[in-house]
């Protein structure tokens, strides 16, 4: 072999292997892009499922996410799936995190109560009279009458003087009074509109019992105006005290105070106080006996009559209740006629609204005057 021979073969397996490096080499770069690609859509897919499973829908990510902002609007396939992963992965867990505020928000409010009920955190007053259920909407701004709404109550319930008190759920508990019983019974959705309602009739008072007023006191508990021997004596009056579940006809109760020897002869209703610093107080209220309205300590029986008004029905309403933060007393008369009375002296305002007369023979105020309690500190004894 000569020596040009060798040259040209040395020079050819040079060559050779020079252009099987190169096709390697862009082989592998090839398989590189490729296996950078599949990376890119399993990320993609990887980011956008969370969102979807972490509840993206619900929040409304989904619209705003990689159907209106994503690959569609081909501004570049690799920088869009980029931006809008990172996009819906952050929108994703911001929407996590305000799922947990709300799940956590409403986890708080089950354990310490629902979102309270409009009618106990709005001023309002109530009364019924045989088969009518009257609704009173109160101004906040001003305590002014805004409208009366009398519904109509199809269940049959006794003939008599009305007791009422209001729940801290916005439900009313009521009483019918007569010779020898008492009916309770329970209104679990009053209506703000003219309507025709059923009650659940809860039982009777044990022991025959003649029960004129109903009350609620700062802990949520229910009080009853045992009236004794008749309507218009404080013999055998007595403040009780329901002790079982009267929702579910558990109508046992306690005694709580003895007021035989009471300075108000005979209670027709019980409302809250309102104190020297306008807080409402409960063990500390205000009595009515016949139109006489009495500042009355309710554990101890004693009270001063403040003046004369209204009838049956007495409620305050607390200050929370209104705009300018300021308690407001009202009193119901035998003509259904609403007053707001001086909480000092009890001077009366003019006539606010007057109810219907009802059907039958009954007075048209013949029941006490229930409404919303606000928060204050209960000074009656505990459960035992």
């Amino acid at each position: 072999m000569s020596l040009w021979s060798m040259v040209r073969r040395t020079r050819s397996t040079t060559m050779i292997l020079a252009l099987s490096l190169f096709a390697c080499t862009d082989d592998g770069g090839a398989d590189s892009e490729g296996s950078e690609g599949e990376t890119n859509d399993e990320v993609g897919e990887s980011e956008t499922d969370p969102d979807e499973s972490a509840g993206t829908e619900s929040a409304g990510t989904e619209s705003a996410g990689t159907e209106s902002a994503g690959t569609e609007s081909g501004s570049g396939e690799d920088t869009d799936d980029s931006s809008s992963d990172t996009e819906e992965s952050g929108s994703g867990e911001d929407t996590d995190t305000q799922g947990d505020t709300d799940t956590q928000g409403e986890t708080g409010e089950g354990e310490t109560g629902e979102q309270p009920d409009p009618l106990w955190v709005n001023p309002n007053l109530w009364y019924s009279v045989e088969n009518k259920l009257h609704y009173i909407e109160i101004d906040p701004d001003d305590g002014s009458v805004v409208q009366l709404v009398t519904s109509t109550i199809t269940t049959p319930l006794i003939d008599g003087q009305n007791g009422i008190t209001m729940l801290e759920d916005g439900s009313l508990l009521g009483s019918r009074e007569s010779a020898g019983e008492t009916q309770i019974y329970h209104v679990a959705e009053p209506p703000t509109t003219a309507s025709e309602i059923e009650v659940e009739i809860l039982g009777v008072v044990p022991d025959a019992l003649r029960i004129e007023a109903l009350y609620t006191d700062c802990q949520g508990l229910v009080y009853l105006m045992d009236t004794g021997v008749d309507v218009g004596s404080a013999t055998g009056n007595r403040l009780l005290r329901f002790t079982g579940d009267y929702l579910a006809g558990d109508l046992g109760y306690e005694v709580i105070t003895d007021l035989e020897n009471a300075s108000v002869a005979d209670i027709d209703d019980m409302g809250p106080g309102i104190d020297a610093m306008g807080e409402i107080t409960d063990g500390q209220g205000f009595a009515i006996d016949s139109g006489t309205v009495y500042d009355f300590d309710y554990n101890t029986g004693t009270g001063v009559a403040i003046g004369q008004g209204g009838t049956w029905g007495v409620h305050a309403l607390g200050g929370p209740l209104f705009s300018d933060n300021t308690a407001r007393l009202y009193l119901l008369d035998s003509a259904a006629r609403l007053f707001e009375a001086d909480p000092i002296d009890l001077a009366l305002s003019p006539v606010l609204v007057t109810g219907p007369q009802p059907e039958g023979d009954a007075q048209a105020g013949w029941s006490s005057l229930a409404g919303p309690l606000t928060e204050c500190e209960s000074t009656l004894p505990d459960p035992q």
